[in-house]
């Protein structure tokens, strides 16, 4: 059982902060493009970039030369020695994630890990546990649902009654130039998305779904389940095209639709009549256009080209380590998610093999 930083009343952040509103002291592992989208909304979020770690140190030079206050290093100790950090974000290749997690808990550093956070649940849960211990705060990026969109959506849930049904279909061209087994890798490791916006929409345990998983070819997964009287559904493919990313929820008073891509979510109402039918494909478009455009203007105002809700999560974690808080995805959110992902990859990929 993993232990809720949220329950301590004596947890310390990391570094103490002086001042009325200090910065935020980030590190980031990994150089490539996680890391750089990293960097640029973490400053916009209130952070600070004071250092980039990565193997090949030529890589966290090239990055840290546009950041006056960041310094290159070749490796995560060496940084964690020298730039006194309060958070480090992990955009490192998966299997490091465990060890680096490690490594800045036992320094006293807060954690921001891109998905997966750990290899298995098991794994997941003993990380949380230590960074209990060590008075820690750590969180995965499951962004997706701290997108403008979806914070709209939450709010007009109670618009389209009772949720009868969810539904993620994910298209994705992550697996160009792999082999059979890095595509199902890259098609599993795309599993906690959608997982985890269920996980708040729906606020249940989404592990007891019933979930049954299928993997037709590599890079294929179909994932089936039902809390109460709400069925969920999860496609992802590395084939299918167009690429997309959306998410719609099905009520008995209407439907809500969400692009996860560009961060933007519609209501459809639930009316019925003939002149609707009629109307229906047209009604849809004017609304999806009209979304979509002030979504752009939004986003081109922040200067957000790519992953939205990223920013948002980073504001409300460096909130938590402010604030001595609970963070924004739970322990019991984030295992949660890595029990469903241990499930699909037992049960559909690794039954296949």
């Amino acid at each position: 059982m993993t232990a809720e930083l949220g329950e301590k009343t004596d947890a310390p952040t990391a570094r103490a902060k002086t001042g009325a509103n200090p910065k935020i002291r980030a590190g980031i592992v990994g150089a490539g493009l996680m890391g750089r989208w990293h960097a640029h909304a973490l400053e916009k979020a209130g952070g600070e970039v004071v250092g980039f770690a990565d193997f090949d140190q030529a890589k966290a030079e090239s990055l840290a030369a546009e950041y006056p206050k960041a310094r290159a290093f070749g490796g995560t100790e060496k940084m964690l020695a020298g730039q006194n950090l309060d958070v480090l974000h992990v955009c490192s290749p998966t299997g490091s994630h465990e060890a680096i997690a490690e490594t800045a808990i036992e320094a006293g550093v807060h954690l921001l890990i891109e998905k997966p956070l750990a290899a298995t649940a098991e794994r997941t849960s003993r990380l949380y546990d230590l960074a209990a211990r060590r008075n820690s705060l750590l969180c995965p990026v499951h962004q997706f649902a701290f997108q403008d969109g979806a914070a709209k959506a939450k709010k007009q849930l109670p618009k389209i009654g009772r949720l009868v049904h969810l539904e993620a279909n994910i298209c994705s061209a992550g697996g160009a130039g792999l082999n059979a087994e890095q595509i199902d890798s890259t098609a599993v490791d795309i599993l906690p998305h959608p997982l985890s916006v269920m996980q708040k929409f729906l606020e249940k345990d989404i592990t007891t779904a019933g979930w049954n998983a299928a993997h037709p070819a590599a890079g294929e997964l179909r994932i089936f389940g039902q809390i109460e009287e709400t069925s969920l559904s999860i496609f992802i493919s590395l084939y299918s095209r167009p690429t997309m990313n959306t998410f719609r929820m099905f009520g008995t008073s209407g439907t809500i639709h969400l692009d996860f891509f560009h961060g933007f979510s519609i209501i459809e109402p639930g009316g019925a009549s003939r002149a609707k039918k009629i109307l229906h494909p047209f009604d849809l478009a004017v609304r999806n256009f009209s979304a979509a455009t002030l979504n752009l203007a939004r986003r081109t105002v922040r200067r957000e080209s790519a992953y939205p809700g990223l920013r948002q999560l980073i504001e409300e974690f460096y909130k938590s380590i402010k604030q001595k808080s609970e963070p924004p995805i739970t322990s019991s959110e984030a295992v949660a998610v890595a029990e469903i992902r241990d499930l699909v990859m037992n049960r559909a990929i690794n039954r296949k093999q």
